[in-house]
């Protein structure tokens, strides 16, 4: 993800050049972090180039005025210091209504990348069915994927998506399952609406190698995506090993077609 005014560097050059990007790029990191964690009426972000005692204090602040929230820190500097103070208050506050999320910016190559280097504790369940479904799909995308030697490889983890490159700047893809939705996915994410535009001004001719897509672009959301689904009761192991594959073939034509009009 990236902004259009503003370059990847300069991004962590100044607090108001960070602020403005995390407040226009957090909800997608947000809705990733939180998928186990129950709902929350109130959201703060709370974006602080380097942590410091005040954005901690403003931190803790915010959860004793509300006491429904969650409270995501993002930053680019850490501070152990802080970190086990932030740490000691998730423990301190009540556990079923509020926490401190503190997520780590830093620049990867070409694109702005996010780790939730703490979050409450508590509220992680990775041992329900739909996480072990999910991270069992991508156990056998990474065991048959491993066999036909495709530069596609994921990292097994209990979690819904997975991010592949696209060795160009502001573009990369990424691949998700859903066992509620019985569908599998690969999405072509965009952090320049440029790009976006470009691309779509060859819909017609995309489509036709790769069929009916969904194109994602929203104004107020500076990443644009273009999709395709297939539907598959991935939890269904009868059929997952066909799921894996067709899989990988959407994720290589994804490329393959998209390298060719953005090289």
């Amino acid at each position: 993800m990236t902004t259009i005014t503003t370059t990847l560097t300069d991004v962590f050059k100044s607090r108001q050049n960070f602020s403005d990007y995390i407040e226009t790029n957090s909800s997608e990191v947000i809705s990733q972090i939180l998928e186990n964690y129950p709902k929350r009426s109130m959201h703060i972000v709370y974006p602080q180039l380097t942590q410091s005692s005040e954005g901690l204090i403003n931190a803790a602040g915010e959860l004793v005025e509300e006491q429904k929230a969650y409270i995501f820190w993002f930053i680019a500097n850490e501070k152990e210091d802080l970190l086990k103070i932030a740490k000691t208050l998730n423990n301190f506050f009540d556990k079923n209504y509020c926490g401190i999320f503190v997520i780590k910016a830093f620049l990867n190559r070409d694109k702005i990348e996010f780790n939730c280097i703490l979050k409450p504790e508590h509220s992680i369940n990775i041992n329900t069915s739909c996480k072990i479904m999910q991270k069992q799909y991508w156990e056998k995308y990474f065991e048959i994927c491993d066999e036909m030697a495709l530069d596609l490889q994921v990292n097994p983890q209990y979690q819904h998506w997975q991010y592949l490159p696209m060795h160009k700047r502001r573009v990369c893809l990424m691949l998700s399952v859903s066992i509620q939705k019985e569908y599998i996915g690969v999405d072509l994410v965009i952090s320049d609406k440029t790009i976006y535009k470009y691309l779509y001004n060859l819909k017609d001719k995309i489509e036709t190698e790769l069929g009916k897509l969904e194109w994602i672009n929203e104004p107020n959301n500076k990443t644009s995506k273009i999709r395709k689904t297939l539907t598959y009761d991935v939890s269904d192991l009868n059929t997952q090993a066909k799921a894996v594959k067709d899989h990988i073939d959407l994720a290589l034509q994804f490329k393959e077609t998209f390298s060719k009009y953005l090289n």
